[in-house]
């Protein structure tokens, strides 16, 4: 791509070091900067598009020993009325339901091994551009650093954005409440590499049995008002189980057992999305990635795959392209519509979640069952799940 040879990376979650082995490849250098000094241990539905990218790096492979295959769902209301299902994968493939921790180790375990150096406590602070045509990354401890361009891969409250568009909206905070845990040994029946969902009385569940013989578990509950930075830290996990106890009173038993015998509870996290993109997703030598620019709602189960996706593009296009603008330029048509596209599908994966009063919920138990028939089934779903990068092949 020119005389571009150094790539500073902010963020090392999932997009970050994928992207950093991607740019090696196609010949750039990378430097990675994370805020963290460790990364966030909840976990996260893998699909399968996503790891067709990691497949290209060889990492499939270890995905598959850490997480859990899934690549179907069966969906219930809270009194045990099956409301139909759909397809979690495109022919052939599987989506995995995996700890991030794990996840992430897979990629800066590789990234390491590649000579690619990871900076960490290094939270940006400010970013300048160079009459060179580089830039300057700042931190809060007071260093720097420089390179040819920058990538901000630094999440859904990515300083990069603020840095680059300071009156682009914050994310929102789409209403739910989620966490999730590990339970060993339950007694429950169920198809091989499927995905159950419950769409409870007051919050949502969602449960998968892995060939390791632990369930994997998550809750979303609805609180339409934002709770304060900090309102969960020092939450007691007594009180936190049995509170989630409590929100499935009046649902399926396996729900409660489930959440009763769990060997670990993750913390409380919020989540939070982009409504639109910006109008350009990059500025002269900087570009966002992922989260950064085009957060989407968890019931997609697409963030991680997206980014994902992103990082193999990006690099593809500063690859093949010479000119760096016209390389970010083809990045963001290349990605744009989809993630939007993605996007949607999440809002509406979403709208079920908040569904609390008795109106509401019989409301979307007599539309969901025709709207799974519709759109999630393998021929409706599958310009989600079969998208590839094809590293191989020239743009």
């Amino acid at each position: 791509m020119g005389q571009q040879k150094k790539a500073l990376i902010i963020g090392c979650g999932i997009a970050g070091p994928a992207l950093a082995l991607f740019l090696q490849r196609a010949g750039i250098d990378a430097e990675i900067y994370e805020a963290r000094t460790k990364p966030d241990g909840y976990s996260l539905t893998l699909s399968c598009n996503g790891v067709a990218v990691l497949q290209e790096l060889g990492l499939d492979g270890a995905v598959a020993a850490e997480g859990a295959a899934v690549t179907r769902f069966r969906m219930w209301n809270g009194r045990g009325r099956s409301l139909g299902g759909g397809s979690l994968a495109s022919h052939g493939s599987k989506s995995y339901f995996i700890k991030r921790i794990p996840l992430s180790n897979i990629l800066t375990d590789e990234v390491e091994r590649r000579g690619i150096p990871i900076f960490r406590g290094k939270k940006l602070s400010d970013i300048k551009t160079t009459s060179q045509g580089g830039v300057v990354a700042s931190f809060e401890d007071g260093s720097s650093t420089t390179g040819d361009f920058l990538v901000g891969c630094d999440g859904v409250h990515s300083r990069t954005r603020q840095l680059l568009y300071p009156t682009f909206p914050a994310a929102h905070y789409t209403g739910l409440i989620n966490c999730g845990g590990f339970t060993a040994n339950m007694p429950l029946d169920s198809e091989p590499e499927t995905m159950h969902f419950i769409a409870g009385k007051k919050a949502f569940f969602g449960y998968l049995i892995g060939d390791n013989g632990y369930t994997y578990w998550f809750t979303n509950h609805p609180r339409s008002t934002e709770p304060a930075r900090g309102e969960f830290d020092t939450i007691d996990p007594h009180q936190q189980k049995q509170t989630l106890l409590d929100l499935y009173q009046d649902d399926q038993p396996l729900i409660r057992q489930t959440i009763q015998n769990a060997e670990s509870i993750f913390p409380y996290f919020l989540s939070y999305a982009l409504p639109e993109q910006p109008a350009s997703w990059h500025q002269g030598p900087i570009v966002l990635l992922g989260d950064a620019v085009h957060a989407v709602a968890p019931s997609s189960g697409q963030g991680a795959s997206q980014a994902l996706e992103d990082s193999g593009i990006l690099a593809k296009c500063l690859r093949d392209i010479p000119q760096l603008e016209q390389a970010f330029s083809t990045y963001e048509h290349l990605r744009r519509a989809r993630t939007r596209k993605i996007y949607q599908a999440g809002q509406q994966g979403d709208s079920g979640k908040h569904a609390t009063t008795p109106s509401q919920q019989f409301f979307r138990d007599l539309t969901t069952p025709i709207f799974l028939k519709l759109f999630a089934n393998p021929k409706a779903s599958d310009w989600m799940y079969s998208y590839r990068i094809n590293w191989n092949q020239p743009l």
